[in-house]
């Protein structure tokens, strides 16, 4: 009786949190035929990640709820620039594009944005050519990077110089990528940066320097655990077997 009691009243919490959140509504059909399993993942990946405030554990949310519903971020966006067209509305969607690797509608809407005056912003211009190194218009990404005349805080100015090295390296100009590289590998975090700049090396044949490269990342990841590696986790896969490689 009491277990009855007790999911009934986690199944209340759990649709009013999904009413007033705009989770998705499939949410909703496991929670009312599956009350305790339904309502116990939900709140695992809709409520308890907010309620942590944990970066993993919104990662972890975040992929799952990728897999449950890909297309919620473009599609909440949509509805919302439908009720208001406004420029953070219009940021949003390009944003939301980006994220799901819909480059070449990101870029229609960046174009747009950054043509008002309101809209010229330093953030929103390395979006756009993070956009167009996606799609694969490497000399365009450049020459938007080359356009930005803010002053952005340190992390901000390491993100576009990452940037710039991995244009560079696409336009074949490996040294220039690399000599940017070594300015700003051990100022960035997680394990792509880093590998990065050790294909890099190892494409110029700089073995000794990627395999040091390729140890530090190793180094990096041995106390981590899976979720705080996530995605990250076919990129140190290589890095593995690079470094196997070079030992032998």
């Amino acid at each position: 009786m009491h277990f009855f009691i007790i999911t009934v009243l986690i199944q209340i919490i759990c649709v009013v949190h999904l009413i007033k959140s705009g989770a998705n509504k499939l949410w909703l059909t496991a929670i009312i035929f599956l009350p305790f399993a339904g309502s116990a993942a939900y709140f695992l990946v809709e409520i308890l990640p907010g309620l942590m405030g944990n970066k993993h554990m919104r990662h972890a949310k975040k992929k799952t709820l990728n897999t449950i519903d890909p297309d919620k971020d473009v599609r909440l966006a949509r509805e919302r620039l439908e009720i208001t067209d406004s420029l953070a509305n219009r940021i949003a969607l390009a944003d939301a594009l980006a994220e799901r690797d819909e480059h070449k509608q990101a870029i229609e809407l960046y174009q747009e944005i950054i043509a008002s005056p309101q809209g010229r912003d330093g953030n929103t211009a390395f979006k756009y050519a993070s956009s167009l190194f996606q799609d694969g218009q490497f000399a365009a990404a450049l020459e938007m990077l080359e356009r930005l005349d803010d002053e952005p805080v340190e992390s901000e100015l390491n993100r576009r110089l990452l940037l710039r090295a991995r244009i560079l390296e696409h336009l074949d100009r490996d040294q220039d990528a690399a000599d940017i590289f070594v300015t700003i590998v051990d100022k960035l975090s997680g394990i792509e940066p880093r590998c990065l700049y050790a294909a890099l090396l190892l494409k110029m044949g700089r073995n000794d320097e990627a395999r040091a490269q390729l140890q530090e990342t190793l180094k990096e990841t041995k106390l981590m655990d899976r979720i705080q590696i996530g995605d990250d986790q076919l990129i140190l896969d290589w890095a593995k077997a690079e470094l196997k490689k070079l030992k032998i």
